[in-house]
């Protein structure tokens, strides 16, 4: 834990490499200090349908981080603030960057390791 899920605007696949948005998205959840770095997963999903506002030219990306309960408020956003100055550098000409942490509901999530 955490699932970093990374949302974005297709045109961005032109300006950003995605790739690096993702690295940085997981280092900053690494640099975080919160979580062991074997337990972060970060992805992104390409939206091809969207609107901002009026202008069909207005970018985004979301990010969603969703964790185990526990965590303060403080934390959280020790995690906002680090991933978000992981990937300001990538993100500059991004009209809307937003995220946001969600708690995981223990009773209701289920994990199954592979046996090595």
């Amino acid at each position: 834990m955490p699932h970093c899920v990374i949302e974005y605007s297709a045109p961005l696949a032109e300006q950003i490499d995605i790739i690096k948005l993702v690295k940085a998205t997981h280092q900053g959840a690494v640099d975080s200090g919160l979580f062991e770095t074997s337990a972060i997963k970060t992805r992104a999903h390409r939206c091809d349908d969207f609107l901002i506002g009026d202008d069909p030219k207005n970018s985004f990306i979301h990010i969603r981080l969703s964790i185990m309960p526990g965590r303060s408020h403080e934390q959280k956003n020790v995690l906002l603030e680090q991933i978000y100055s992981n990937i300001s550098t990538l993100s500059a000409g991004v009209n809307s960057v937003t995220m946001e942490v969600l708690e995981i509901d223990r009773q209701n999530y289920f994990k199954a390791l592979a046996q090595t």
